[in-house]
């Protein structure tokens, strides 16, 4: 992301891109979002979308997809086995990673489903600078615990750090003397985009 400079000197930043495609939104009227709100019990996970105007929760995919994006699902092969794409990207990950075998899901939260019944067993810890809150339950639910290691300007409000969420390499070490690494499920970095 490039920053502009106003005549005042002012920076603010600026999207290096077009949008696409354009959605229709509805802004149902505050009353009508209280109710919705009120029926889920305050949980954003039981809000239908359609009453949602914007939506914070999600890290999955709400944004405008880029014209390259739009363009490969066209060429996309979703063949149910043996597609193209499922070939294409097999290639991609050998050829990136090194690895033998993968196993695509259709989501992270999926993922980390896996990761947790694979690899979390009763009293490991999984170090991470901040959890999602499907990561955490996936590590409960599996006998594990959450060490947050955020670095501390993280928590800090007024703070202009460039990247709060920044994991603490000094309290990952800690945690590994204190506790062994065999202890040590896996360490998870979570990022979210902007």
């Amino acid at each position: 992301m490039s920053k502009i400079r106003f005549f005042s000197g002012e920076q603010i930043p600026l999207e290096m891109h077009k949008v696409r495609i354009v959605q229709k939104l509805e802004l149902l009227p505050v009353e009508k979002r209280l109710e919705c709100m009120k029926a889920a019990g305050n949980n954003t996970f039981l809000l239908n979308n359609r009453d949602v105007f914007m939506d914070m929760l999600t890290d999955s995919g709400v944004n405008a997809m880029s014209d390259r994006q739009q363009a490969a699902m066209l060429v996309a092969d979703d063949s149910y086995a043996g597609s193209e794409t499922f070939v294409r990207l097999e290639e991609k990950i050998r050829e990136i990673f090194g690895t033998e075998f993968f196993l695509p899901t259709h989501q992270g939260r999926a993922c980390e489903n896996i990761l947790a019944q694979s690899f979390v067993t009763s009293g490991s810890i999984v170090p991470m600078n901040y959890h999602f809150t499907t990561t955490k339950a996936h590590i409960i639910l599996n006998g594990g615990s959450v060490e947050e290691i955020i670095i501390d300007k993280g928590i800090e409000v007024n703070n202009d750090h460039p990247f709060k969420g920044n994991m603490d390499i000094d309290k990952l070490k800690s945690i590994i003397e204190e506790n062994g690494s065999e202890k040590i499920a896996f360490v998870r970095m979570e990022l979210e985009q902007i």
